[in-house]
């Protein structure tokens, strides 16, 4: 297989921002948690995605977080990409440029969700955002929530005329269609959750957007190099465990519906146990109970995805000096 896509090839990873019993930015699980991240081998780190509430953030929230994780980041030698989910393109376009001041020079658009974009409104959105910043780089969100999921054709359309636009991350996609992502848009990289990377990396370059699998950063590492290597059983024995686990997350958190952020917190929540479950409102987040119920379930029928914790942790480091 040929590789000629625009962004490498590699594990994307979301940074669930925590909140405390106020709505403020809790600062140093926000460090902390990006700090792991990076330790565990993720580096390729984004914030304001769904999990990361970057549709629910006002102004100042949004400036805080994003100077904290470029902040943070950038210690660690990570380039951050920030989120931009909004109803209007002048906001989008005003954080940008804010962004495109600290620096930051990677960003993640969602289409504006009021409305499904025609196709003349489609282009527009585009030509003002990657058209208008030609010095960034952008990867799309490509989720049902906008009202319009992009086709192979769209993106062969686009790819053509924004050479900036590098990377998509596809909440969903059947096999036809990933043929034909990869064979009609191949200077895209295409990001796959878990349960399509598993065919999708015998398709073509993908790469992989963690979802469950972040529960375990090793594992997850080992399961997206089994879909570079093409290991056709691993890969099958391995999907089959994470749809398990995604399984056990819904029966532990319950009915709903619930936002994204429901879910990740809960992952984030593994690797710390003092990561707050929260969101910001009217969206209802997960609970304690839930989590004890997941982490109940991996140990019983996943404990090779349990991760143990160590000394190296830097709740542990804090808790010495």
């Amino acid at each position: 297989m040929t590789d000629d896509a625009r962004f490498p090839r590699t594990v994307l990873a979301a940074c669930c921002v925590p909140w405390d019993q106020a709505g403020q930015l809790a600062d140093h699980v926000f460090r902390d948690s990006i700090a792991g991240l990076v330790r565990e081998g993720f580096g390729d780190l984004y914030v304001f995605g769904t999990a990361g509430e970057g549709h629910a953030v006002d102004e100042p929230r949004f400036d805080q977080v994003v100077d904290v994780f470029a902040d943070e980041a950038r210690r660690h030698g990570v380039e951050p990409m920030v989120g931009l989910i909004s109803l209007s393109l002048p906001t989008v376009i005003d954080r940008i440029e804010r962004c495109l001041i600290r620096g930051i020079r990677s960003f993640q658009l969602s289409l504006p969700s009021w409305g499904a974009l025609n196709d003349v409104e489609l282009a527009s959105f585009f030509a003002e955002t990657c058209g208008r910043f030609p010095n960034a780089d952008f990867l799309h969100y490509n989720l049902a929530r906008s009202g319009r999921m992009l086709t192979p054709d769209d993106y062969a359309t686009l790819a053509a005329r924004h050479p900036n636009l590098v990377a998509v991350k596809h909440t969903r996609a059947d096999y036809p269609t990933v043929h034909r992502l990869f064979a009609q848009t191949p200077s895209i990289r295409h990001f796959f959750t878990e349960s399509t990377y598993s065919y999708a990396s015998l398709v073509g370059p993908a790469g992989f957007l963690v979802s469950v699998a972040s529960v375990n950063p090793r594992r997850a590492r080992e399961f997206f190099d089994a879909g570079v290597a093409r290991d056709v059983a691993a890969l099958m024995a391995m999907c089959a465990e994470l749809v398990g686990m995604s399984g056990e997350l819904r029966r532990a958190v319950g009915p709903g519906p619930h936002i994204d952020g429901a879910f990740d917190k809960v992952f984030a929540k593994v690797h710390d146990p003092e990561f707050p479950l929260r969101l910001l409102p009217p969206y209802q987040g997960s609970t304690d109970e839930a989590y004890k119920s997941f982490l109940e379930a991996l140990n019983e029928h996943y404990p090779q995805w349990v991760r143990r914790r160590d000394s190296d942790h830097p709740r542990a480091l804090r808790s010495t000096c």
